[in-house]
């Protein structure tokens, strides 16, 4: 954000959304490009604007763990926790970078950024409630519909839903092999369940999707 006066009189959540806008700085990540490495010293945060963004841990023998996308108007890096894994564009993606701690004192005297903040953490905890559920499944069909079910609801539109990350991505989201989700997608494509539309396209059957994730395989 650039260094100017914090003004505390903004009177609307519109007028916030606006002056944020205007003093963020903007970052273009092309597919797979670093956006932050991940530290305990960072002090940047984001908003997608457009595109997807991975939050992953690397681990010293070479396994990397996904623990969040980020999609289209969501913050992450709110919490220390997200700021110490590295963050990666999936997509061609567009963002708002802040610094956070003025972000913080704006915060603190502007209640309307303040409640957009609160209900920004609330959403994160959310998707990582989310996804311990969907890592309680163990058929690996269960955990894709699970996965699935929760790509629908963030970017869905009536029975169709993109799909912008890589089977490996998915893989490591939901902790299987890339093959095993591969697998998984034929089962639900014999079971019409999936239906691909193009290569990064879908259907699905969304009633039989929660009737799959309910039931005992």
């Amino acid at each position: 954000m650039r260094d100017v006066a914090l003004p505390c009189d903004l009177r609307s959540e519109e007028e916030t959304r606006a002056f944020l806008q205007q003093q963020a700085g903007c970052l273009v990540a092309a597919p797979d490009k670093v956006i932050s490495r991940g530290a305990s010293a960072e002090r940047r945060c984001f908003r997608v604007t457009d595109g997807v963004v991975r939050l992953v841990r690397y681990y010293a023998d070479g396994r990397r763990q996904v623990t969040r996308f980020a999609f289209p108007g969501e913050f992450f890096g709110l919490s220390r926790a997200e700021r110490e894994l590295a963050s990666e564009a999936v997509s061609p993606t567009t963002l708002l970078e802040f610094d956070l701690g003025r972000l913080q004192k704006l915060s603190d005297c502007n209640p309307y950024l303040a409640r957009q903040l609160a209900g920004a953490l609330r959403a994160a905890v959310d998707q990582a409630t989310e996804h311990i559920v969907l890592m309680g499944w163990k058929d690996p069909r269960q955990r894709l519909a699970a996965f699935l079910r929760m790509l629908h609801g963030r970017l869905g539109l009536g029975d169709v839903v993109p799909i912008p990350m890589a089977r490996i991505d998915i893989a490591d989201y939901i902790g299987l092999t890339a093959e095993t989700v591969s697998r998984a997608f034929a089962e639900l494509r014999r079971r019409s369940i999936v239906e691909d539309i193009d290569r990064q396209l879908l259907r699905l059957d969304v009633s039989e999707l929660g009737r799959l994730i309910e039931d005992e395989l």
